[in-house]
């Protein structure tokens, strides 16, 4: 157990890097979901000197349905980017503090940045550390699912080479089962039908048609004067908008 003395003001204070207190401090802190796991298996070079994962997440706030039909959705919340990010700025400075080694890969909304972590995105998807960690699985839509919260979650994760126990059943099959209900309504017909199943680290089978799905976006960016769908979010059953 590493632990650090109290200092006042922290969102993390008093913390001790025991793995399930960590955990509690993290959900404490604001996190609705965090997990750790293993993702030493099929790290870029860039990142095989921090193989553990910190993984959290916070749900998207229930939207209130003014017709039976809502026929796109903005997943993108900027309050809930904020909050991830404080909390992972004060677990890096803490790890950091303790003498490890950590990486905070913020939000997937600063993707669209310029800076330099937005760069590494592709060499560590979000969707590694949470089913590493056993809070979800990719589901038929190439979306991130989580069993209470479906993909109504926004993610982020710290890496690091603090020696935390990670966990023990990580998720490495889609829990979809025969749903199909973004694959029936998806407008733009992009959503395939395939079981997600991590079978090589290094290897990933595309779950959706990205042209298909880019043009859809660029039909509701003339339609409602801004590049969203989301309708797969909407749809799925896990979900909190689902009927």
């Amino acid at each position: 157990m590493i632990s650090r003395p109290h200092k006042a003001g922290n969102l993390l204070s008093s913390v001790d890097f025991e793995s399930e207190s960590l955990v509690l401090h993290i959900k404490n802190a604001g996190a609705s979901l965090a997990g750790i796991g293993d993702v030493s298996i099929g790290l870029a070079k860039e990142f095989q000197h921090l193989p553990g994962a910190i993984s959290l997440g916070i749900h998207h706030p229930a939207i209130e349905r003014k017709s039976e039909h809502i026929y796109s959705y903005f997943p993108f919340y900027p309050s809930i980017d904020r909050r991830l990010l404080k909390i992972e700025k004060e677990l890096v400075r803490q790890l950091r503090f303790a003498g490890w080694r950590a990486l905070a890969i913020p939000p997937d909304s600063n993707r669209f940045d310029n800076s330099f972590i937005s760069r590494l995105y592709p060499l560590f998807p979000h969707k590694t550390a949470a089913t590493c960690a056993g809070l979800g699985w990719v589901g038929k839509s190439g979306l991130l699912v989580n069993e209470k919260y479906g993909p109504c979650v926004n993610w982020a994760t710290v890496l690091t080479d603090a020696p935390l126990e990670t966990c023990n059943k990580p998720i490495l099959q889609s829990r979809c089962g025969n749903c199909r209900k973004c694959v029936d309504t998806c407008p733009a017909g992009a959503i395939s039908d395939k079981q997600w199943i991590r079978v090589d680290e290094n290897s990933y089978q595309p779950m959706i048609d990205i042209e298909k799905c880019s043009s859809q976006l660029k039909v509701n960016g003339k339609k409602f004067g801004i590049s969203t769908c989301g309708v797969c979010i909407l749809v799925c059953p896990l979900g909190s908008f689902s009927d």
